[in-house]
């Protein structure tokens, strides 16, 4: 899995329904068996928060709740029904709100902010960054879209706010131009990494040349975001994965540079950790000096796994691992690392 798109969220719906579930004899109406927990190597116990989402891709923790982007699933080519979820005493409950799609999640001075997909009149999606007030328990008493992207663009993805108060989302690549590895004009703020003010005004084009920001977070007191981003899908032999810190103005080169010929990425930035092919890593959290990283099918190809890795460098460490289905969003709070599986399930585990 390189890149975010409807396959993910048809694969969610199949492996919510069936994986790691043995199917029922003929006159046993008693309820399957859930798929057993992953499992920790620092040897606490891996908790189930919660079940009922489709494809869990975020995390936001405030207002004494935890919040869940989800992309939902589809069947074909019905759009996506996913949303905004809160987690209540094990289940994930749809907040009320228009989106159909939520890739990021963020709290931030009181207000939580997404970025999304809604369907308009014509059923087509616009995308769009939100701000939400007014948080009661169980709802928003404020919802209000503070950007809209231009409509070539080809979606949102992750977010997250620097030190100096602005907001920033990446670009996602949407199979641009029919593949994976268009032109940057093919579609608007491609392979760019965006930042706003706080209230959505004042677009800034931060840095350029990622294939597939997905998923960042920023250091206390820095600007400079730690980046998730899926290498090339096709058209390449063995592109690798990265995880980039980027500065304000980095260009990185994509398309021209995908790190499998050096010589195309003289003078782009670097990026800060290179990958094997298809170890995509997509959730992110930062604490006590540790990333915590989710690989969508883990190493061996099969189930997702957790990992972390410090910022000082190094290999990456397993920290879950036993999982039935793909790993997508993660979370990290107070102590806890929380993961969303697409079984639909939320498990965390307690790191410090």
């Amino acid at each position: 899995m390189r890149i975010r798109n409807a396959a993910v969220s048809v694969a969610a719906a199949a492996l919510a329904m069936g994986a790691g579930v043995a199917p029922l004899a003929h006159a046993d109406t008693t309820p399957p068996a859930a798929p057993p927990p992953p499992t920790a190597t620092n040897g606490n116990t891996v908790e189930l928060v919660a079940s009922g989402l489709m494809t869990p891709t975020s995390f936001a923790f405030g207002g004494g709740s935890v919040f869940v982007g989800d992309g939902g699933n589809s069947e074909g080519s019905a759009p996506p029904n996913g949303g905004l979820y809160v987690l209540t005493g094990g289940t994930a409950v749809k907040v009320p709100s228009p989106l159909k799609f939520v890739a990021g999640l963020a709290w931030h001075d009181g207000a939580l902010y997404g970025s999304g997909g809604v369907l308009g009149s014509n059923g087509k999606p616009t995308w769009g960054l939100f701000k939400w007030t007014g948080w009661n328990g169980t709802s928003f008493a404020h919802r209000a879209r503070i950007y809209t992207a231009p409509a070539k663009v080809d979606g949102l993805n992750g977010i997250g706010f620097g030190a100096n108060g602005r907001l920033y989302v990446g670009a996602d690549v949407g199979l641009t131009d029919g593949n994976d590895h268009g032109p940057a004009t093919t579609s608007k703020f491609v392979y760019d990494i965006l930042s706003v003010n706080a209230n959505g005004k004042n677009l800034k084009v931060f840095a350029r040349g990622i294939r597939q920001p997905w998923q960042m977070v920023f250091p206390a007191g820095s600007n400079s975001p730690y980046v998730t981003d899926l290498g090339q899908d096709k058209g390449a032999k063995n592109p690798p994965d990265f995880i980039l810190r980027v500065k304000a103005g980095d260009n990185y080169g994509f398309p021209k540079c995908n790190w499998t010929v050096a010589k195309n990425c003289t003078g782009y930035a670097k990026p800060w950790r290179t990958f094997n092919p298809h170890t995509d890593l997509m959730g992110i959290g930062l604490a006590g000096g540790k990333l915590y990283l989710t690989s969508f099918t883990g190493l061996d190809g099969k189930a997702g796994e957790v990992f972390s890795l410090s910022t000082h460098g190094g290999k990456l460490q397993p920290l879950m691992t036993g999982f039935v289905a793909p790993t997508v969003g993660l979370g990290v709070h107070q102590g806890y690392v929380y993961v969303g599986e697409l079984t639909g399930q939320v498990f965390r585990v307690k790191v410090a």
